[in-house]
């Protein structure tokens, strides 16, 4: 994982954890306009709540819903 964060994010060498990678791939997807369902079974969370714990809603996603 360290070659990758390295080629692909390098501005985040040293810092990038799995955690950090899955709440970044998380919020990128439902921004992207992916069902939140569908993001838990994706990371495999049973339960919603922990998905949107990964879930960063950013305010122009508020603003135009």
């Amino acid at each position: 994982m360290v070659e990758a964060v390295e080629r692909h994010l390098p501005r985040w060498s040293g810092r990038a954890a799995p955690h950090a990678l899955r709440r970044f791939a998380a919020s990128d997807l439902y921004a992207q306009g992916m069902n939140v369902v569908a993001i838990q079974k994706l990371l495999g969370h049973r339960w919603i709540n922990t998905t949107m714990i990964y879930v960063h809603v950013n305010k122009t996603h508020i603003e135009n819903a």
